[in-house]
């Protein structure tokens, strides 16, 4: 379900900036600030849950067999305070935050159709059923406008992965023009994005794709840019947004590093 919870994760308030969503939400703390400084922003973007899970009851983490990780292995990947000096992490969904089961369901009736991959990708989420899932909000500790990150870690069976991938790699090109949202009768469906442009980008994992879009509140709300990066490592899909409604947004290129060394 697209609650409040779900899509007021995906504004991140800065300096002086009050969130631009109507829908707010409250996220779990999982660290507190530290002092350190911060690398230069990257051309990518990252926020929000996913697809319903089967989420797996041991801690062991995936075979070689092309499975999924577990919660608990994924868990392990995601970041801490410890990893990115200078940012508070907030965890919204995973680490005994519970996932919204009825959000695959939503991204399931988005129209146009073939642009569900891609309303999906915004929600930090695809199409397809994982066994594990992390969502977190990463602020600068300064409130630097700018400085900040929605991180979602999925994991899959290694096939699906390629599959969430190839999926999207499709759809990018078809949505450039089309207003992407969920049916009226689903929840979330005020929740809308528009002028979806691919991004050139390399060298991230075993495959990447980034596109930047505009976030619309509902009909005639607030409009703005976003910016994505979708990086495959394995059997995991770590996809990062960020949005700013007062300039190009961009995501810090240490939380991607930070992110991607856990999962290598």
């Amino acid at each position: 379900m697209m609650n409040a919870s779900t899509v007021g994760r995906r504004v991140v308030a800065a300096a002086g900036v009050v969130s631009v969503l109507a829908l707010t939400g409250a996220c779990g703390a999982d660290s507190g600030d530290d002092a350190g400084g911060r690398k230069q922003s990257a051309t990518a973007g990252a926020a929000s849950s996913a697809s319903s899970a089967s989420q797996q009851a041991s801690g062991s983490p995936a075979s070689a067999a092309g499975k999924g990780l577990n919660q608990k292995g994924l868990d392990r990947l995601a970041l801490t305070a410890h990893d990115v000096p200078g940012y508070t992490v907030n965890t919204v969904t995973g680490k005994g935050s519970p996932v919204n089961p009825d959000d695959l369901t939503t991204y399931r009736a988005v129209t146009p159709a073939p642009c569900r991959p891609v309303f999906a990708a915004a929600q930090l989420g695809s199409l397809h059923d994982f066994t594990a899932h992390v969502s977190q909000d990463i602020v600068a500790a300064s409130d630097d406008l700018g400085q900040h990150a929605s991180v979602g870690l999925s994991s899959y069976t290694l096939a699906d992965a390629r599959t969430v991938m190839t999926e999207l790699r499709a759809a990018l090109p078809k949505c450039t023009t089309a207003e992407i949202r969920p049916s009226a009768a689903y929840p979330g469906a005020g929740l809308g994005y528009s002028g979806t442009q691919s991004r050139s980008v390399s060298g991230y994992g075993d495959e990447t794709l980034a596109f930047d879009a505009t976030q619309i509140i509902n009909s005639g709300g607030p409009s703005i840019p976003i910016t994505i990066l979708v990086v495959r490592q394995d059997s995991t899909i770590a996809t990062f947004l960020s949005l700013n409604p007062f300039q190009p947004p961009t995501i810090p290129q240490d939380i991607v590093d930070a992110q991607l060394k856990k999962l290598a």
